[in-house]
């Protein structure tokens, strides 16, 4: 393992923190590209099929992280990205990543390694320790390597519950979150289920679940606990100056209309138009962001559940959202 030392790693990138929870390891690799791939672990893994890096990769002790972004602090996050899950923040973080100048870190298993530790006990200092690092690890991925000005961190869909942490760690940063008619997220979990809602994913699981015993498991039911746990997270953020509440059906034109101007953006109609090809091109390809879509029928158990589960929740981030 190399060295606890900063200078020698200004030009990698951290693309993943493995290990124990009270001893975690940096593996580094060169990141030729920006981080154009819809999400971070597929530039991530493009960088290590290169033959230097699969011949050179270094590991590194976190400190060297701390260390780095201390000597080589990158930009502060113009804004995050929170979301329900399968709510369109993917054509959120692929239409600010068509701005110029501009970083866009998607769902980067770093940051979950760093909250899983916390949760698991990693940090006994009431959460300092992983508030320090959260800052060090954006402070290094958003390091300008072509002049970029601007950094934005879209998040796995369960780090909405460790909302208070990057409260504290990013305290002038504004952040939104995504949401969706439940019974058309049910209805895409159902078809491809996220590894989000299953047991063990989330550990421990969020307040209020209980962990499937020895007897008969719904997956369903489960799945479905752990998205309202997600909204409650957010809605408990609700009270926020810099939240904001964005539904599925108000995109992609949310995004010009209210997730820029919240973020503090003017774009030039260059930088629209970039936003717009990326937002015809999800449409054609999924029929997305339809909001006729969103009420064909499901199934009765689907309808049950939402109505059991998420309905009230729902309606409370609607109140939230933005016109």
């Amino acid at each position: 393992m190399d060295p606890v030392s900063g200078e020698g790693l200004r030009p990698w990138t951290p693309i993943r923190i493995s290990g124990p929870p009270r001893d975690p390891v940096v593996e580094w690799a060169l990141v030729a590209a920006p981080f154009t791939q819809p999400f971070f672990e597929q530039s991530a893994d493009v960088a290590m099929a290169a033959p230097f890096n699969l011949a050179f990769a270094r590991r590194t002790p976190l400190a060297a992280l701390e260390r780095l972004a201390r000597e080589e602090p990158g930009l502060a996050p113009n804004g995050l990205i929170f979301h329900m899950s399968r709510c369109g923040s993917t054509l959120i973080a692929q239409m600010l990543a068509r701005l110029e100048a501009t970083i866009v870190v998607s769902e980067a298993q770093p940051f979950e390694a760093l909250l899983r530790a916390h949760r698991l006990g990693g940090d006994e200092s009431d959460g300092d320790v992983t508030v320090r690092r959260l800052r060090a690890l954006a402070a290094v991925l958003g390091r300008p390597r072509r002049g970029e000005r601007r950094l934005f961190i879209k998040l796995h869909a369960g780090h909405v519950l460790d909302l208070p942490l990057f409260d504290r760690a990013f305290p002038a940063t504004p952040w939104i979150f995504a949401f969706r008619e439940p019974r058309a997220v049910l209805r895409s979990q159902a078809r491809e289920p996220g590894a989000e809602l299953f047991p063990g994913t989330i550990d421990p699981p969020p307040r209020g679940i209980e962990p499937p015993g020895p007897g008969a498991f719904d997956a369903d039911d489960y799945g479905a606990q752990v998205l309202a746990a997600f909204c409650e997270a957010a809605l408990a953020g609700a009270p926020s100056p810099r939240a904001r509440f964005v539904a599925y059906e108000s995109l992609p034109e949310a995004v010009a209309r209210t997730i820029l101007p919240w973020f503090g953006i003017v774009p030039s109609d260059a930088e629209r138009e970039r936003m717009h090809e990326i937002a015809r091109a999800y449409t054609k390809r999924d029929g997305a962001f339809d909001a006729a879509r969103d009420r064909e029928r499901v199934s009765e158990a689907i309808d049950r559940l939402a109505a059991r589960r998420l309905d009230d929740v729902y309606a409370r981030l609607r109140a939230c959202a933005a016109p």
